[in-house]
């Protein structure tokens, strides 16, 4: 003997379900056709929309700029150039020097005596958009009373993107100054 079982669904209890469900297809599909974007109140109440073309876009490359500050005056004058608000920080020109990097981190500072009289400091940067850093350095490590020093500066392929020569502290460009 075979029992048979019988499902019976109302219809009272489906059809709400039903119509609600053909309301939420119809509105999405109506949604989806209806290309029109809607402007908030605040959009509408400052008036005319003005249309413009863009004609060029993109990023600038800034190219990392270093300067020396051996004494109070530079370090007064960098600051200012460069519109920086520094801190109170006591700069001793006797004692130290300062480097002032932008658009550049400074990673690694290593000073190498070449020969008698020469020195080479070689200063490993990050090149890096929209910053700067003012470092100090003992004068003692960096500065040859007599004789020059060769600054370089150079990222971490080891490609050099500046160079400049102080001789007896005073800074001077270099006559050859590598080029990216």
């Amino acid at each position: 003997m075979a029992k048979s079982r019988i499902f019976v669904v109302e219809a009272r209890r489906i059809l709400p379900l039903l119509f609600l469900l053909v309301l939420l297809v119809s509105l999405s599909v109506y949604d989806s056709y209806r290309a029109s974007p809607t402007i908030a109140p605040e959009e509408a109440a400052k008036g005319e929309k003005v249309t413009f073309t863009i004609a060029d876009k993109g990023e600038r490359e800034d190219l990392p700029t270093f300067r020396l500050a051996v004494d109070a005056k530079d370090w007064a004058e960098l600051a200012k150039e460069w519109n920086l608000t520094l801190p109170e920080y006591p700069f001793q020109p006797q004692h130290e020097v300062a480097l002032f990097a932008l658009h550049a981190e400074v990673q690694n500072v290593e000073a190498k005596s070449l020969k008698e009289g020469q020195l080479e400091v070689e200063v490993r940067i990050k090149p890096k958009r929209d910053f700067y850093q003012v470092i100090t350095l003992p004068a003692s490590d960096v500065v040859l009373e007599e004789g020059s020093t060769t600054w370089k500066f150079v990222d971490k392929k080891g490609n050099v993107l500046d160079q400049f020569v102080m001789e007896d502290t005073k800074p001077t460009i270099a006559e050859e100054t590598p080029q990216k």
